[in-house]
């Protein structure tokens, strides 16, 4: 009986496995960390004669950072987690004092210390305070914490030159002594590539703990995210569909009946793939939407947008500026936000209160203090329902009322 017989109808055939095991050891610069289900084992990738160094860095959602460090030639592996603040043992919905952060382990011959900060600073933008985006709170603050007298120099440095881009705002940045690094749960590690089922596929569906430490799926996360460096995605791009056309050749009658929910899941899953290929043909979903993230650097749809934001008591965090402690956001009601700010942009779009000076007063973000403008950002820096606000309007409208898991918005686009 065939492969794709035995383990489900999706299956990639064996041989195109390892064809792409080898494919992606030439990525990996032979650092490799792959287990094709139980088919090829693990390389050890960080031996004696192979050493590894570490590096954390705190630039907003750990999703998207632990995607953007993970395509870099060198970077091999990287991990999701909490720092920098004094609770044992945080979670995800109890941080405590604790940033989300990315843990990468590197080969210092191939990439080194410098190179990683050159990456943080062109993946976020360190000039936003107590926050990334619509991301409000401490969790989300910019921070490189440091593990030698060495790197802290480099990260000095290269703060100052940062610094020196723009002296109209200032790089709110925090360099810290690493203390100790909390692995996040299961549900955070290699987030962008469990979005794409088939890519899971093309490594075996191998259990969680080997995904957390696989150098492959590391590089997979990244190029899940659009990250990688564009020679390398294109390169990727080519081999998965070629495995995929020879897969669907190689189907027989008997495997390629599948029903229309079966089609639907492998149709969405090899959407953000396909793309080059059958980019023509089909459109792509909601879902592989949400996960287009690309670099601040790379980006050719950035646009310029203000908000003000209300939290309540569904909000992922309830503290701001203006309320610290929380006291009033948990007590306010989503109901009651969504009505508080019904009547903020009736009185705005009546030309009765001007939207930067209501959102100096009341928006929940620390972008209030900019009037709620949150300067230029392009597509996968920020939640899914925000950014597809934001694209639909033109500039110089403002939104409806926006749902996050920040809160409430209203948005107006501003370029």
């Amino acid at each position: 009986m065939a492969l794709s017989e035995k383990r489900n109808r999706f299956f990639i055939s064996y041989a195109n496995l390892v064809f792409l095991f080898f494919f992606f050891i030439s990525l990996l610069d032979n650092a490799v960390c792959i287990r094709i289900s139980n088919q090829i084992p693990d390389a050890v990738v960080d031996s004696p004669d192979r050493p590894l160094k570490s590096a954390v860095f705190a630039l907003g959602s750990f999703w998207r950072s632990e995607a953007a460090f993970g395509c870099i030639s060198g970077v091999v592996r990287t991990t999701s987690g909490y720092a920098g603040g004094n609770k044992a043992n945080p979670e995800y919905r109890n941080l405590g004092d604790h940033a989300e952060s990315v843990q990468v382990e590197y080969d210092p011959r191939i990439i080194g210390y410098r190179q990683l900060l050159d990456l943080f600073w062109s993946s976020h933008d360190p000039r936003q305070v107590f926050g990334q985006g619509p991301d409000v709170g401490n969790q989300y603050r910019s921070c490189i914490f440091t593990n030698s007298t060495e790197e802290l120099r480099l990260a000095t440095t290269s703060k100052e030159r940062e610094q020196l881009k723009s002296r109209n705002s200032i790089v709110t940045t925090q360099i810290q002594q690493l203390g100790t690094f909390y692995r996040a749960e299961p549900d955070h590690q290699k987030f962008e590539l469990k979005q794409h089922p088939l890519l899971l596929q093309l490594i075996g569906n191998i259990p969680e703990e080997e995904l957390e430490r696989s150098a492959v799926a590391t590089k997979l996360n990244g190029y899940a995210a659009e990250l990688c460096p564009p020679r390398v995605q294109k390169k990727i791009d080519s081999r998965v569909n070629e495995i995929i056309r020879k897969d669907k050749i190689s189907q027989s009658p008997k495997s390629s009946k599948i029903d229309s929910s079966d089609r639907k899941r492998k149709k969405d899953s090899v959407s953000s793939i396909d793309r080059t290929s059958e980019k023509s043909k089909q459109k792509k979903d909601d879902h592989h939407n949400k996960h287009r993230k690309k670099s601040k650097m790379a980006s050719r749809d950035q646009v310029k947008a203000s908000h003000i934001l209300i939290k309540h008591q569904g909000s992922r965090r309830k503290a701001s500026w203006k309320d610290p402690e929380g006291k009033i956001i948990m007590t306010t009601t989503r109901e009651a936000a969504v009505e508080q700010l019904k009547s903020i942009r009736e009185d705005i779009v009546s030309g009765k209160a001007n939207f930067e000076d209501v959102a100096t007063r009341v928006s929940d973000c620390s972008s209030a203090k900019r009037g709620g403008d949150l300067g230029p950002f392009g597509r996968g820096q920020m939640q899914k329902p925000f950014e597809e606000a934001t694209y639909a309007l033109k500039v110089g409208d403002i939104s409806d009322i926006v749902d996050t898991d920040s809160g409430v918005h209203i948005i107006k686009r501003t370029a």
